[in-house]
């Protein structure tokens, strides 16, 4: 069975425009950042992957979501959350970064840590150093065949116990260095069926074997020449499961393909209106747009009147599409950038969902599903959606807040979260909340 791996992550905002040449220097380098995780996903464009979906039922109209905006109730499509506490240990103390949770059907990744799917802390499978089988900063895991899998400056294979095998690809060895070169940039592997992909936004998906060979690739954008300056910071996004299936959505022309070994096949054509949607020409024209901001922000300190901003202003992008068994969701955001020193409300993360039963697609309303279940203001599947369950976070000290602000004010408290919160110290590790969907 696939080892499946999800994960969602989420962007910064950056903020604050100095004037001074050092404070402009890291205007530019924050911004660097802040486009790699804006245009990470976006509109349509013209793509060498041939669309061969005739069926209706194959369609997904998002626009018709921004239409039918409504209030839902998380029991309307759920009916019932567990949750699950990750042990707090010296080795296995986690710190803010939770966008980089991964889960698989076995284990719950953490960078190099791994647990189970009760929270208990398994070990750490990436070795820092210098060796050949070591990496310097860490990386990244996968699960497969009772092996794992690491990416960071290498690729590395382990066993079940987490000694290396011997196979290892070093992605800084000058031997086929443009290959390597796209391996670094892809930020994450996925395995598929025998092999892994990856991705190289925005223009190819790589087939590579497990001795880490390039077997296959497939063009996703037509560009004569693409400048790998704002290139996106992690695939993850691009690649969810379903069952036994992987999913690869294409933001360059609307499509969310199945992938195979070596192919893709359209499993839905998404319809999202271009007076919504962020352009595709804004991504592959980025290096441009950039410059001639930063020549507007040195002459008169405004940025309101360049083409950058006016073409990204209040449109709309998909963060991540998640198949479930009745249906298929989207979490997406409004784009607005530089929302505070603009004097604009920065945007909030929202859900559309699509009803595989109805055929019906729906934006809710508001932060997130209201949440009558816990009793919670909203929920919003902050680290995706994994095996029919809405994963979110919470940390113990955030728990202790929310009920004290319940008693003082007066609320009833859900038993789960008293519960909960006996479990835990205020200094332990976050808490995993798993809404699970009606079957």
């Amino acid at each position: 069975m696939i080892a499946k791996t999800c994960i969602f992550q989420f962007y910064c905002l950056t903020s604050l425009m100095g004037f001074t040449s050092f404070k402009k220097m890291k205007t530019f380098i924050y911004f660097l950042l802040f486009i790699s995780f804006m245009f990470a996903c976006s509109g349509s464009g013209k793509s060498t992957t041939q669309i061969e979906c005739n069926e209706l039922s194959n369609i997904i109209d998002l626009t018709a979501g921004f239409k039918n905006v409504q209030s839902v109730r998380l029991s309307e499509i759920a009916d019932s959350v567990t949750f699950i506490p990750f042990e707090t240990t010296q080795r296995s103390l986690m710190g803010m970064g939770q966008k980089n949770i991964l889960f698989s059907s076995h284990y719950i990744f953490y960078y190099e840590k791994y647990f189970d799917w009760n929270g208990n802390y398994l070990g750490s499978i990436i070795k820092k150093g210098n060796g050949p089988f070591e990496e310097p900063e860490g990386g990244t895991l996968l699960f497969r065949d009772n092996h794992f899998y690491s990416k960071g400056s290498k690729l590395i294979e382990y066993d079940i116990t987490g000694k290396p095998t011997g196979k290892v690809r070093n992605l800084y060895a000058a031997r086929e260095f443009g290959l390597n070169d796209l391996l670094r940039r892809s930020g994450g592997l996925f395995f598929i069926e025998e092999n892994f992909v990856a991705y190289d936004f925005p223009t190819t998906v790589y087939f590579i074997n497990k001795n880490f060979e390039f077997v296959n690739s497939r063009i996703m954008t037509n560009v004569d020449s693409l400048q790998p300056v704002y290139q996106n910071i992690g695939e993850s996004r691009f690649i969810t499961y379903y069952n036994d299936e992987v999913f690869f959505y294409n933001f360059m022309n609307d499509t969310i393909f199945r992938l195979t070994d070596t192919y893709l096949e359209p499993r839905w054509v998404v319809t999202f209106d271009d007076l919504l949607k962020l352009p595709t020409q804004v991504i592959l024209d980025s290096r441009k747009l950039v410059r001639d901001m930063l020549i507007a922000m040195r002459s008169n300190g405004s940025i309101e009147n360049t083409e950058l901003i006016q073409q990204t202003d209040n449109k709309h992008k998909v963060i991540a599409a998640y198949e479930t068994k009745s249906h298929v969701f989207f979490l997406m955001t409004e784009i607005i950038m530089y929302a505070v020193p603009r004097g604009k409300t920065p945007p909030e993360p929202y859900i559309i969902y699509y009803n595989k039963n109805t055929g019906k697609t729906t934006r809710v309303n508001g932060k997130g599903f209201v949440d009558d279940i816990l009793g919670m203001e909203f929920f919003f599947p902050q680290l995706g959606i994994f095996e029919e369950k809405l994963i979110t976070y919470i940390w113990p000290f955030e728990l202790f807040n929310y009920i004290k602000e319940c008693r003082e004010s007066g609320r009833d408290v859900n038993p789960k979260l008293l519960a909960l919160s006996k479990q835990v110290k205020e200094d332990d590790n976050p808490i995993l909340i798993l809404v699970h969907l009606k079957k």
